[in-house]
C-alpha cells in the first residue's frame, strides 16, 4: 500500500470446476440445462440435505465440526449459510451455539443496543461480519466511513498504540451518543476479539452462493455431482475414499476400475440404475500416458483377455508395473483371478508393438512379476495370494474398495462398541467416554517436547468411517505393540474436538482377540447418549 500498489488474491477454487463438470454431466445424461446463476434460494431439498449432515463435497460446509453445527442449526435460508461460513473461524466460533439457539427460539433474540437491530436482524442479533463492526462504529460511536475503516484495520492488525487510541475514541463516541461508559466498554470487548477473523459480508455471500450451488446439485443430481467430485479429487486417495463412503450412504453404486469400460476420470453408467465407474487416473502407478494408450488401444472393442491386452497396447508405454497395478485393483477381473493373472503375466511372451525393438518377453525370460511371487498357479498358492486383495487395493487406490477388513471382525466388535465411526455425529458429545473399534490404517510416532517421551497419533477406520486417535506416552508405553498398520483393535477414550475435526484421546486399547477384557455398560439418557466404561485393574 505504501508503494501505491493494489494487492489481489486469486483463489483457485476447485469447487467451481466440480460445479461446471456436474452441469455438463446433467446435460449429457439427462438432457437438462442448469443455470447456476438463477437457482431458487428457497429449495427445501437443499436445506434438508444440509440439516441431515450430508455435507461431503459441499463448499465450505464439510468437515466434522461444521457438519455437527449444521445438523443442530438446520439452516433454512441463504443467510444462515452465510453466517455459518463466517462464524466457523477462530474468534467468532464461540458465538455459534448462541446463534443456533436464537434461530430456534426467537424469544432469545436480543440486541446489545436497539440501534443494532437494523443491521443484525438477519443474524438474530449476533455480530457475524466485519460489516457489523463497521456499522456499530458508525451508528453507535459516530464514526464516518473512513474512520470506521481505519478502526477495522487497527483491530485486524492488532497495533497496540493504535488500538488504545481507537478504544478511547470508540467509547467516547458511544457515550456521546447516549450509552453509558460501562456499556460502551463491554461492547468494545465483544467486538475486539472478533474483528481480526471476521469475514466481510460480500465475501461471505460469495462463498455462501457457491456452497448453496454445490449442495443444490448434490441434493437433486447426486450421481452427477459425486462423479464430478471424485474426478476432481482423483489424485487424493483420502478424499476419493471419503466420496466412495458417501456414495454408499446415498445408495449410489460405485463400480471398480475396468480396462474396457473406465475412462480417465470417473464416469456414469446406466443399467437400470445409475452407477459410477472408477476412473483409471485414481490408480497409483497408472500415469496419463498409459491411460491414453489403453483408451486408444481399446477403442470400441473391449479387451478379450490379458493376452489380448498385451498384444494391443504399446508395452513401452504400458509397462510391467502399470499392468501389475491394473490387475491388483481388479481392472482385469473379467479375465480371471487376480493372483492367477499375475502369474500368467510373467509367462506371456511379447507379441505386441514393442517386439520390433528386440524385446523378447514382457519382463525378460524367467523374470517374475513381483518380489512376492503369487505362486506357480496351484490352487493353494492362488487362494493364499487372493487374501492380499484388500492390501493391494489399499496400496494402489489408497483405501479398501471391495471389502473392508473390519468386516471380518464386525461381529466381535458390535457388542462392545458405543457406535460405529460413521455414526459419531449422532451419538458422540464432546468430553464423552466412548468405546470404538476398527482397523489401524495409519500411525505416526513422535516425542513430547517436555519429557521427550514417545507417543503416537493414529487413525482408526471401520467400514462406515474413521477417527483420529491421540495416544499419550503413558498409554502408548503400555500398548505400543498394538500401534501397527492393519491391526484390529478396540479402544476406549474421550471424544474431543480440534479445529473442525473430532478425535479420541485414548485411555486404553486392546487387540480384538482380547476384547473380552473391556467391560462396557451402556447407559441411555434422554438429553445425551453416554457410555460408562469399566476397565480391568
Amino acid at each position: 500500500e505504501d508503494a501505491g500498489l493494489v494487492k489481489i488474491d486469486l483463489l483457485g477454487v476447485r469447487n467451481l470446476a466440480i460445479l461446471q463438470k456436474t452441469v455438463d454431466l446433467v446435460e449429457k445424461t439427462k438432457a437438462r440445462k442448469i443455470d447456476l446463476e438463477n437457482l431458487p434460494y428457497n429449495d427445501p431439498a437443499t436445506f434438508k440435505l444440509l440439516a441431515e449432515g450430508k455435507t461431503m463435497g459441499a463448499f465450505q460446509l464439510s468437515g466434522t465440526g461444521m457438519t455437527r453445527y449444521l445438523k443442530e442449526l438446520k439452516p433454512s435460508n441463504i443467510f444462515d449459510i452465510m453466517a455459518m461460513i463466517s462464524l466457523f473461524r477462530p474468534g467468532p466460533m464461540q458465538a455459534i451455539p448462541e446463534f443456533i439457539a436464537r434461530k430456534h427460539d426467537s424469544s432469545k433474540i436480543t440486541y446489545f443496543d436497539p440501534r443494532m437491530e437494523s443491521f443484525l436482524q438477519q443474524s438474530y442479533g449476533v455480530i457475524v461480519y466485519q460489516d457489523d463492526v463497521l456499522l456499530t462504529a458508525i451508528n453507535l460511536a459516530g464514526y464516518n466511513w473512513e474512520e470506521a475503516d481505519k478502526f477495522r484495520k487497527a483491530m485486524g492488525k492488532k497495533i497496540p498504540q493504535e488500538m488504545e487510541k481507537q478504544k478511547d475514541k470508540f467509547i467516547e463516541g458511544c457515550v456521546k451518543n447516549g450509552m453509558s461508559k460501562a456499556a460502551a466498554e463491554k461492547l468494545f470487548s465483544i467486538i475486539e476479539p472478533f474483528s481480526a477473523y471476521g469475514f466481510n459480508k460480500a465475501h461471505a455471500a460469495s462463498y455462501a452462493v457457491i456452497a448453496y450451488q454445490t449442495a443444490y446439485l448434490k441434493a437433486h443430481y447426486p450421481v452427477e455431482f459425486m462423479t464430478a467430485l471424485m474426478s476432481a479429487e482423483a489424485d487424493d486417495a483420502a478424499k476419493v475414499a471419503q466420496a466412495v463412503a458417501e456414495c454408499k450412504s446415498l445408495e449410489i453404486p460405485v463400480l471398480g476400475p475396468d480396462i474396457s469400460k473406465s475412462d480417465v476420470g470417473f464416469t456414469i453408467e446406466k443399467d437400470g440404475v445409475e452407477k459410477i465407474r472408477f476412473g483409471l487416473s485414481a490408480i497409483k502407478n497408472v500415469g496419463q500416458a498409459a491411460i491414453t494408450e489403453i483408451l486408444a488401444a481399446c477403442g470400441k472393442t473391449p479387451f478379450a483377455s490379458l493376452s489380448d491386452f498385451c498384444q494391443r497396447v504399446n508395452l513401452r508405454v504400458v509397462n510391467r508395473k502399470t499392468i501389475e497395478s491394473l490387475i491388483k485393483v481388479g481392472a482385469m477381473d473379467e479375465f480371471g483371478q487376480r493372483a492367477k493373472l499375475l502369474t500368467d503375466l510373467a509367462k506371456i511372451k511379447n507379441g505386441g508393438r514393442a517386439a520390433s525393438a528386440g524385446q523378447v518377453s514382457l519382463f525378460g525370460d524367467g523374470e517374475n512379476l513381483t518380489e512376492n511371487n503369487p505362486g506357480n498357479g496351484n490352487s493353494e498358492d492362488l487362494t493364499l495370494a487372493e487374501t492380499n486383495l484388500p492390501q493391494w487395493e489399499k496400496e494402489l487406490l489408497g483405501f479398501y474398495f471391495t471389502e473392508h477388513p473390519y468386516l471380518k471382525f464386525a461381529k466381535k466388535f458390535e457388542e462392545k462398541v458405543s457406535f460405529k465411526l460413521g455414526q459419531i455425529f449422532d451419538w458422540a458429545n464432546l468430553g464423552q467416554k466412548a468405546v470404538v473399534g476398527g482397523i489401524v490404517t495409519s500411525i505416526r510416532r513422535t516425542f513430547t517436547k517436555t519429557t521427550n517421551s514417545e507417543m503416537a497419533f493414529a487413525r482408526l477406520e471401520d467400514d462406515s468411517g474413521k477417527i483420529d486417535l491421540v495416544v499419550f506416552p503413558k498409554i502408548f508405553d503400555r500398548t505400543r505393540h498394538l500401534w501397527v498398520e492393519d491391526s484390529a483393535i478396540l479402544t476406549t477414550g474421550r471424544v474431543d474436538l480440534r479445529e473442525d475435526e473430532v478425535f479420541l484421546i485414548v485411555e486404553d486399547a486392546v487387540d480384538i482377540s482380547e476384547a473380552h477384557l473391556l467391560q462396557v455398560e451402556r447407559i441411555e439418557a434422554e438429553a445425551a447418549k453416554t457410555v460408562q466404561i469399566t476397565l480391568p485393574a
